[in-house]
């Protein structure tokens, strides 16, 4: 139906001709559905007279026949234009074209059926057009006395709002409105040049959920203004359709595309519009400009929605309570709950008052009791319904434990008959099985690498390996030893006396394929699109920069495993597996760019688990191995400087804006930051580029400023505004990226932020988010809410769905695509991935919020007046952090900020953490989890200008200056078999 309309497009059927009803069969997909307007064609209609232009205050857009299009700020800093812009291309009969191409234009999609009809009409065109310029207001009349359903819509700016008002009159007949919704045609973060992508691209953030919806669009670069659009009273959004990053459907009503879509699940009711005849019914939409987020969340105050803040995030381990703030103008009638039996919600009062809390915020505290999707309805202004959906898990220790488990019993192939023995396989929830060579499903031709590498393969043993240094377990590490001897060492990476190319790691497919020239050809010769690969056949296939960081972390990992609990590892000692972390590493600065300059941007991309080389250096410098150690920090200061001074936007990797940058880029911000690199001259040649870099000035204060651009571009792909859990803190379709890119976000919130408050709320809502996607339950929950079964307990998905079904790429080479319902896909992929990060920024952080007052992210906490007694359940107990005003200044930006880290063991989960509000005493105890007695290290952070005394069951120990930025003092504490209890003491 869209390749139809577009094609009588190009056929030049004539502009202005009458209004004309089309029919469409009830059976026919959303598609069908006709719009209003060029968005259906987008840039490809041509036009027949010149669009008019109206800019008036903030506002620009054009207009003429077809609809409005054009629209920008007339003082965007980098000219650029919000929706789509006229295309270059040819159009016409014979690619001809007709005339001067126009821009899309915003869009208005309409299905109804009159009287008792069973089959839609849609409404094809728009009708006659008046404007007045002069008074900023342009309209369009579709349809008269005798049509079936008028159409007038009505477009009016004074400088500070573009207001959208669409009119709907039945004819004579009734009329049902099954479909009603708008598109705005923005253009993405696309196109040749980094400033096409980053300051004229716009991503978009939504919010649907009835009448508190709204959305909004960022530039890639982050820099404002940002466009707000938010219905008016009395329209809500519904639903919607997805549209990549920047595009999709709004729906205001969707009975009839919402119904058709019977592929997945949806929250919200897919409603019609019933008309009498000669009825009437209004809608609006009202688009803003924003100058920051905390505008953004005062325009939705002032225009009656809801600026919501919830703590510790939407994703809620049973364990612990939320507790959210409704700001807004809105008279709220009730909060009730999806499952009011197993949910306890309690108006909590007004803000803390020394938080200076503006008026019109309500505070609500929440417990639930039912694991899953739990929904919260807000019943406001005479029965209007907001929507807040929360996603409860288990708790986080049994989460992460449960992921670990998983990963060994159910997807490690043990087979020494195939080539792929030791692999962790990728698992399929809706059929209950670890996927491999011999029974692969989906993954066909290029994508077979799903399997045995690249990040979906490679991503298992590295968050294994993590979470055996925090909670050690034999079987465990037996299994990832089984991996690296029978999978990797030999197999996936060359071993240490291969010539060429000592410790290279193959690249996709797998290393079956790569290790053997004749399958090699083979396989290139297989593939649908091989070109590539056939030219390459001559190299070996090392040059995959993507797959080194993950075996650096997992070989740094067994390090520290094989350090601090000997008797478990057997396959190397600590200095075995240092010195094979210290050679992959110095393999993955050395073969992608030898091998493959022309693609290979090794000092310029920023990889997922890089960051762990920072720990590399560490250890050698440690171990006394200064050389390799001067050397790794040479190979990582390269890229620091190439990305604090020599790239305006260095955030792609596989693809020019790639979230996938956001961990890396923030870790080279934050060294930058808090360590005094060299100047140089001709640092490094680029090969691809023919050019030497060189940075005759390096400051501190430079990295600094680059980790603000980093932060401003990181947000434009993490929810922040948009409360719902597959939402806030995530990346579009909450994914292992959520938690990657997170750690940056908290990071900065616990160690630099001026104002933390904000940060550590984003942060921690970072953390939890992508743990929605662990399918995990009780017996009494059937073991998981999203695939049921004991056998897919502990299983997990890629990533969220949330549209109400939509393409997966996991399934770009299956023939047909893979359409995954909303939730998560059920392949794990890259999961594990984010849920390594995640283990990075576990932690317990105390803090006197604005708006919640005293509050534990990942404790429960209780306020005993000077003191807080704080239980930890972040999942890992290793890690606090207090972050709060100073007392002894009367500044609100002068922070005290305390961190506390252990190197093994953790907090006692059976014991309260003492906190002094005046950060003169911290208390707590360590539990011994291995059984036998050992000595740990414990690393410390304290605020400027303060020292603390560290006591050991009541004696004094020593405390020893590190040169670490993050902890600069550590003390050494001998932990028995039954603990011990350590106090802080200014």
């Amino acid at each position: 139906m869209r390749a139809r309309r577009c094609d009588e497009e190009r056929r030049g059927t004539p502009a202005g001709r009458p209004l004309r009803a089309t029919r469409t069969s009830g059976a026919l997909p959303a598609i069908a559905v006709g719009m209003l307007g060029a968005a259906v064609c987008g840039a490809l209609v041509w036009a027949q007279a010149p669009a008019q232009v109206i800019t008036r205050g903030e506002f620009s857009f054009a207009y003429d026949e077809r609809g409005i299009s054009e629209l920008k700020h007339p003082a965007d800093p980098f000219g650029a234009m919000v929706t789509t812009p006229a295309s270059t291309g040819r159009g016409g009969r014979g690619g001809a074209p007709q005339g001067p191409p126009r821009a899309a234009t915003l869009g208005l999609t309409l299905a109804f059926q009159v009287g008792n009809a069973t089959d839609w009409q849609s409404v094809a065109d728009r009708g006659p057009m008046t404007a007045a310029p002069e008074a900023g207001t342009v309209q369009y009349s579709t349809g008269g006395a005798s049509a079936p359903l008028a159409v007038t819509e009505t477009y009016r700016t004074d400088g500070a709002a573009l207001d959208w008002t669409i009119e709907l009159k039945a004819g004579r007949s009734p009329v049902r409105v099954g479909d009603f919704g708008i598109t705005l045609p923005v253009q993405g973060p696309s196109g040749a040049t980094p400033a096409d992508i980053f300051e004229r691209g716009f991503l978009k953030h939504q919010f649907v959920s009835g009448a508190g919806s709204f959305f909004f669009y960022v530039r890639a670069s982050g820099a404002p203004p940002f466009l707000l659009v938010t219905p008016k009273p009395g329209t809500k959004l519904e639903y919607y359709t997805a549209g990549g990053r920047s595009g999709g459907t709004m729906f205001v009503h969707s009975a009839k595309s919402g119904n058709e879509e019977t592929r997945g699940t949806w929250r919200q009711a897919h409603t019609a519009l019933d008309l009498r005849a000669g009825a009437t019914a209004s809608y609006g939409f009202r688009m803003q400009w924003a100058s920051s987020y905390d505008q953004l969340r005062d325009l939705l105050y002032e225009n009656g929605l809801f600026d919501v803040r919830v703590v510790p995030g939407m994703t809620v381990p049973s364990d612990l309570s939320a507790q959210f703030s409704l700001r807004t103008k809105a008279r709220i009638e009730s909060v009730t709950a999806e499952f009011p039996d197993q949910t306890s919600i309690t108006a909590s009062g007004s803000p803390p008052s020394q938080a200076g809390a503006s008026a019109g915020r309500h505070l609500y505290a929440v417990t639930f009791r039912k694991l899953g999707e739990n929904m919260l309805t807000i019943t406001h202004d005479g029965g209007r319904k907001t929507y807040l959906e929360f996603f409860v898990t288990e708790p986080m220790e049994t989460l992460i434990k449960k992921r670990a488990a998983f990963l060994v019993d159910r997807q490690q192939i043990k087979d020494p008959s195939k080539w792929w023995d030791g692999v962790y396989g990728p698992y399929d929830m809706r059929a209950k099985t670890v996927r491999t060579i011999d029974d692969p499903d989906i993954f066909l031709d290029r994508m077979v690498y799903a399997l045995t590498a690249d990040d979906p393969g490679l991503a298992k043993a590295p968050y294994l390996a993590a979470k055996n240094v925090t909670y050690p377990d034999k079987a465990e590490i037996e299994s990832l030893e089984y991996y690296i001897e029978h999978f990797v060492w030999g197999g996936l990476q060359r071993k240490d006396d291969e010539r060429p190319y000592p410790y290279g790691i193959y690249g996709t497919p797998n290393w079956f394929i790569n290790r053997d020239p004749q399958r090699r050809k083979d396989y290139a010769e297989g593939l649908a699109n091989g070109a590539t690969a056939i030219a390459d056949l001559a190299k070996e296939h090392v040059w995959r920069s993507y797959d080194y960081p993950h075996v650096v972390m997992l070989y740094f990992h067994m390090y520290q495993i094989a350090k601090m609990y000997p008797e478990m590892s057997t396959y190397l000692d600590a200095s075995g597996y240092l010195n094979r972390a210290w050679e992959t590493a110095r393999a993955f600065y050395t073969y992608p760019y030898e091998i493959y300059p022309s693609y290979y941007d090794t000092y310029k991309w920023g990889l997922y688990n890089e960051l762990t080389v920072l720990g590399v250096i560490d250890a050698l410098k440690a171990e006394g191995f200064p050389e390799q150690a001067k050397w790794l920090t040479g190979e990582w200061e390269k890229k620091v400087k190439y990305f604090v001074y020599d790239d305006a936007y260095p955030f792609r990797s596989e693809y020019a804006f790639d979230r996938t940058a956001f961990e890396s880029t923030y870790a080279f911000a934050k060294y930058g930051a808090t360590h005094d690199m060299k100047p140089d001259e001709n640092l490094w040649f680029d090969l691809k580029l023919k050019k030497w870099w060189s940075h005759p000035a390096v400051k501190r204060e430079d990295s600094r400023a680059f980790m603000d651009r980093q932060l401003a571009s990181g947000l434009v792909v993490r929810g922040w505004l948009n409360p719902a859990y597959y939402t806030l803190g995530a990346d579009p379709g909450v994914s292992y990226m959520a938690a990657m890119g997170g750690w940056g976000v908290l990071d900065y919130a616990v160690n630099f932020a001026p104002s933390p408050y904000d940060w550590l709320q984003l942060g921690y809502a970072s953390y939890l988010s992508s743990w929605s996607l662990v399918n995990s339950g009780t017996a009494e929950t059937n073991y998981g809410f999203w695939y049921p079964g004991k056998e897919n307990d502990g299983a997990a998905g890629w990533q969220f769905m949330s549209a109400k079904a939509g393409n997966a790429w996991m399934g770009s080479s299956y023939p047909g695509g893979v359409t995954e319902p909303r939730g998560p896909w059920h392949y794990d992929g890259e999961i594990d991935l984010g849920f390594g990060g995640a283990l990075r920024m576990a932690a317990t952080v105390v803090t006197n919020d604005p708006t919640f007052g005293w509050i534990a992210y990942g404790g429960v906490m209780k306020d005993e007046g000077a003191t807080l007694s704080v239980n930890p359940r972040d999942g890992v107990r290793q890690r606090l952090a207090v972050v709060t005003q100073d007392r002894g200044l009367p500044f609100a930006d002068s922070l005290s900020r305390l961190k506390v880290e252990l190197e093994r063991d953790g907090f006692a989960a059976s014991r309260d953490l003492v906190v002094d509000k005046a950060l003169g005493r911290i208390a707590f105890s360590l539990e011994n989890r291995t059984g036998s007695a050992h000595v740990t290290g414990l690393r410390l952070s304290f605020p400027v200008n303060t020292h603390y005394g560290v006591f050991v069951d009541g004696t004094q120990v020593r405390v020893v200056e590190t040169g670490n930025p993050d902890y600069p003092w550590r003390a050494e504490i001998g932990v028995p078999v039954q603990g011990v209890s350590i106090e802080l003491r200014r």
